[in-house]
């Protein structure tokens, strides 16, 4: 079977009777969870954070920061010198065996200018160790971000799915509370006729009001959830819209294939991942210390003198010159092996958290398996129920226009259908709820 994987689109959440507000109670806006996806990766700050870091790390991988590049620099260097000198210069003569020379305001001036190339031809590997520790770290600098987002959707979508929940209790308790009115208006009405007693219209002004506070709640509780989903949509934190909780569910996949896509597609594995491969080249650069170096330059340059005192009044050089130097490091105070050891300390750690994180993620996806069949087999139980539970409510509230039954008995039967469709509503969400939640396990909701 192919991966399971969403197609989010738009269509109202398929809970049962869905209402139709007025204009002034409902916002003219509407908000599908792909929607917010998008809107979350254009404005939330934390992930536009990653994307710069991302963006630097880029920049980092060269040859050139990894030192596998020659260098040219140009030099210039100018000075001058008045001195007081005293200056005694053997002969080799017996007579006399040394001249001396107490001279003041002696001058003396040097200019210089050189273009130098400096290039490491070998130095143990080092260089092609740093070049992979800068892309190590590039991918880190990805892996982070990737992680990031995945952690800001699967976030989202719980809030938004919180909120859809909230939504359909909302427009349950509407309902209710306006077959209520209509119910204590036509009860009231029999009142006068004496078809009805006082306490009929008390018990219908009681569940009357139970119901506003209820309502009252779940606003309180939406509004609460649609603050902390604006503030990752980027939104302003009173921004006013209409969830459509929509989406379509494909047939879930294998165990085992699920497995083997978080072994494969985890963001938070694959920066575990990388850390062992960091520590490789960190093992690698530490023991290219235990190798000779070898650095060579070549030079052109100009160099001029002048000199008081000295015999050579004057020198003036302009040329080239070339060289090299080789070096080998005896002892440096166990530095090399201290490093050796640290990072392969770091590698063992990071084999150590590579496993307890697979088998910590990988546990997770088999409890929303099993929670997803859960709840397919009560969604299905609750439909059904669901149909029974419309049609006493259909069948009392006939009895009791007909003055067979109480309104205890009515409101009874009204209260069972309202929390056998919230129980459907809520079922559905938390469905869709697990199946995002294996998606991000398997780094499919990336995508």
């Amino acid at each position: 079977m192919k991966y399971h994987s969403y197609t989010w689109v738009f269509f109202v959440v398929a809970f049962t009777k869905a209402l139709t507000l007025t204009a002034q109670e409902r916002p003219q806006e509407t908000l599908s969870l792909e929607q917010a996806i998008a809107l979350a990766l254009e404005n939330n700050q934390s992930i536009q954070i990653e994307q710069k870091r991302v963006a630097i790390a880029e920049e980092g991988r060269s040859k050139g920061n990894a030192g596998l590049l020659p260098t040219i620099n140009l030099i210039g260097e100018a000075n001058y010198t008045n001195n007081e000198t005293d200056l005694t210069i053997r002969t080799f003569q017996p007579q006399p065996p040394v001249v001396n020379f107490d001279e003041s305001g002696v001058a003396s001036t040097t200019i210089s200018g050189v273009v130098q190339a400096d290039y490491t031809v070998f130095a143990g590997f080092s260089g092609k160790y740093r070049y992979k520790l800068l892309e190590s770290q590039n991918n880190v600098a990805r892996y982070q971000q990737q992680a990031l987002i995945n952690t800001t959707v699967l976030e989202l979508s719980t809030l938004f799915l919180e909120i859809a929940k909230l939504q359909r209790r909302q427009e349950l308790l509407e309902e209710t509370i306006k077959i209520s009115s209509d119910r204590l208006k036509r009860v009231s009405d029999q009142k006068q006729f004496g078809q009805a007693t006082g306490l009929d219209v008390l018990n219908i002004e009681s569940n009357l009001n139970r119901d506003k506070t209820s309502l009252d709640q779940v606003l309180l509780a939406k509004n609460n959830l649609k603050r902390n989903l604006n503030f990752l949509l980027g939104y302003e934190p009173e921004r006013r819209y209409w969830v459509n909780a929509s989406y379509t569910l494909s047939q879930l996949e294998d165990t085992e294939t699920i497995k083997a896509a978080i072994l494969a597609n985890n963001p938070n594995l694959k920066l575990v991942k990388e850390g062992i491969s960091m520590a490789d080249n960190q093992i690698g650069l530490a023991k290219s210390r235990t190798l000779p170096k070898l650095d060579v330059f070549a030079n052109y340059g100009y160099f001029n003198q002048e000199n008081d005192i000295q015999q050579l009044a004057e020198i003036t050089n302009i040329g080239y010159a070339v060289g090299g130097r080789l070096t080998l490091n005896i002892f440096n105070g166990g530095q090399t092996q201290t490093a050796i050891k640290t990072a392969r300390l770091n590698k063992e750690t990071s084999e150590l958290q590579e496993s307890q994180l697979a088998d910590r993620l990988v546990t997770e996806a088999v409890t929303e398996v099993n929670r997803i069949d859960i709840l397919q087999g009560q969604l299905v139980r609750e439909k059904q129920n669901l149909k029974t539970f419309e049609e006493t409510y259909a069948r009392t509230e006939e009895r009791f226009k007909n003055g067979t039954v109480t309104n205890l008995d009515l409101r009874d039967a009204q209260t069972a259908l309202l929390n056998a469709q919230i129980v459907i509503a809520e079922l559905q969400a938390d469905l869709m709820q697990s199946y995002i939640t294996i998606d991000a396990l398997s780094g499919v909701i990336l995508k």
